[in-house]
């Protein structure tokens, strides 16, 4: 996520402008001008309206977004907000809630004016929007999520809409959106616009090929290019869509945008969203925001095999809930986040095996990292109450388990069908099939589409649905896997005999350094989550000498000690603490005494 702010008026004149330009009451085209010229460092906008009823008398900025599992609530960064009629008269507002706005004459408005600021600038404190589905005027790039900064009419949604750019200089801008020969950008719908982000920017670099019969443009904005720059990207993400299109059997979309900007530790500072990193999925493109290190490239090529196979679920595969998405509430009473995420982050990494990109034993150290991670969560959270609580507080703070029990359940899923079929039909397989039923146009029915994914397999997999997508009912993963030929081991001494503190460290800004997490290796009873680390064996802990004494430590003994220097509830402490041995936990290997019918699935797997 990401922010900043200052706010001036737009200037009358401009506004003046624009109505001739575009005229009154002739079409239904809501006509946008966002103006990134000024010095306010927000987003000045202006609003071209068609006649509108007394029916349209509340405006509505974004609560909730498709795709994006947290609240957003843009309108608390609204600055200014005005209506005007045609003769440039001021219509009387009023603002009713968080996000929304009531126009006392609708009949009469001409056009809308506002200013928003970004979301970069916001505190972390309270509700912060994550970059990648944030807003941003930068002095580098600006990132404009659509649903960020451009409100909304409620029956006025499927209304055609055309979004003018007024900007300095000649920067390039990138978009899966259409522009005509007037220079304007046009979708189809509030919908369509809102699934349609802009990457603006003189120090973007760019980069264009077809792969595979897709149109593919990269932007990108990195601070250093010689680790990110366009190119390098496209050259990673070539053998992620050649694998992407092969695993599906066909070019789902004639083009494709990729909008990436990398942050680097100033940009942290600066604006504390940065902390938090990932991307978002589109119809037609995908945001994508990391640091700009070299450690976080296979971060990146797993995020574009994830978010490209977006496009279909929930893309071309979602229920008739979310068909008609309600920007103003969550989508809890869709069922099927396990389909739209978990299922996703299997197959995204799944694909990848099957065009031999990451091998078989690598699959598995996939798996084992699901399950050890998705033991970090509640077990009183199921995959379908996931689905319905992931927008409350509570429920957020599980929501990530999603990409952990999710995929894992899409993994058993694969292997269950499989047996059932004697390996000739597995998830993947299903799974196409469901696209094909159903398509983007097409969407399923919420409360039965259980019923329907039994119709198309088979009666026991009412049984897996119930124990393990309604319920949380453990994996045997000893019997689950056996029958594949994988060995299970839930814990093993590592066999490097390698040491470890038990815990984890992470920056929570530039000089404050807090544990995490202990792991199930502490043995000792002193170091808490939540302590405030200043200093290891005398040398003050900092972002720049954190991985000098990190690996320092890793290179020391099981036995040997360390100093530690801590700050809990404003008390300094020195502790001494020792390292322990490490062990691997939910090891997964092949089985060198599989049976052949095990064998022979097992090769179903790759």
């Amino acid at each position: 996520m990401k922010k900043t702010g200052i706010h001036l008026p737009i200037l009358s004149l401009c506004l003046i402008i624009f109505t001739s330009y575009y005229g009154y009451g002739q079409d239904d085209v809501f006509r946008y001008e966002l103006d990134l010229t000024g010095k306010n460092d927000a987003f000045n906008v202006s609003l071209q309206t068609p006649r509108l009823s007394e029916k349209d008398s509340v405006y509505s900025f974004v609560s909730y977004a498709p795709g994006v599992h947290q609240p957003l609530d843009f309108g608390r960064f609204i600055k200014v907000f005005k209506v005007y009629d045609k003769y440039d008269k001021e219509l009387l507002t009023k603002k009713i809630s968080t996000n929304s706005f009531e126009i006392c004459e609708p009949a009469k408005v001409d056009r809308i004016v506002y200013e928003i600021d970004d979301s970069f600038d916001m505190s972390i404190d309270y509700h912060p929007i994550y970059p990648m589905s944030g807003t941003g005027i930068t002095e580098n790039f600006t990132i404009i999520n659509t649903f960020g900064v451009f409100g909304y009419f409620e029956h006025r949604k499927d209304n055609p809409v055309e979004l003018r750019l007024k900007f300095d200089g000649t920067p390039k801008v990138g978009t899966a959106l259409n522009r005509n020969n007037k220079g304007v950008y046009e979708a189809d719908s509030y919908y369509h616009f809102t699934d349609s982000p802009i990457l603006i920017g003189e120090k973007l670099s760019y980069a264009s090929a077809m792969i595979n019969g897709i149109r593919v443009e990269v932007f990108a904005y990195s601070p250093d290019e010689e680790i990110f720059s366009a190119q390098s990207i496209l050259e990673n993400a070539r053998p992620i869509l050649n694998a992407a299109t092969e695993y599906i059997g066909y070019a789902p979309v004639p083009r494709y945008t990729f909008l990436m900007y990398f942050s680097d530790e100033d940009d942290k500072i600066k604006m504390p969203v940065f902390n938090y990193a990932g991307a978002l999925e589109h119809s037609l493109s995908s945001t994508y925001t990391l640091p700009a290190k070299r450690r976080f490239i296979p971060y990146l090529k797993n995020n574009i095999a994830h978010e490209f196979m977006h496009i279909l679920s929930p893309l071309h595969l979602h229920s008739n809930v979310l068909a008609n998405f309600d920007y103003a509430h969550p989508s809890s009473g869709d069922q099927h986040l396990w389909l739209y995420e978990g299922l996703t982050e299997w197959v995204s990494y799944k694909m990848q095996v099957s065009a031999c990109l990451v091998g078989f034993e690598d699959y598995l150290h996939y798996l084992s990292e699901k399950i050890t991670n998705s033991q970090n969560y509640s077990t009183d959270y199921s995959l379908t109450r996931l689905s319905r609580e992931w927008s409350t507080d509570e429920g957020n703070k599980q929501y990530n388990n999603i990409y952990q029990l999710g995929a894992l359940t899409a993994a058993m899923l694969d292997i269950k069908l499989l047996q059932l079929s004697g390996g000739e039909k597995g998830l993947r397989e299903v799974y196409l099939e469901l696209i094909k039923k159903y398509g983007k146009d097409h969407p399923f029915d919420n409360d039965t589409f259980f019923d329907t994914l039994v119709e198309m397999t088979y009666p026991e997999i009412r049984d897996f649905i119930d124990e393990h997508i309604r319920a949380n009912t453990p994996f045997d993963f000893e019997k689950e896997l056996k029958a594949v030929g994988v060995q299970y081991l839930p814990k093993r001494k590592n066999s490097e005999n390698k040491s470890t503190p038990g815990i984890t460290i992470r920056f929570r800004s530039r000089t404050k350094a807090v544990i995490t997490s202990i792991s199930q290796d502490y043995k000792g009873s002193v170091l808490r989550k939540g302590d405030i680390v200043t200093h290891i064996n005398g040398k003050e802990l900092t972002r720049d000498s954190f991985d000098k004494i990190m690996t320092a430590i890793q290179e020391m003994k099981t036995g040997e000690t360390y100093q530690i220097n801590l700050i809990r509830d404003g008390r300094k402490m020195e502790v001494t603490e020792k390292l322990y041995p490490e062990y691997d936990r939910n090891v997964l290997e092949i089985d060198p005494g599989a049976t052949p019918e095990a064998v022979k699935l097992r090769e179903r797997l790759k």
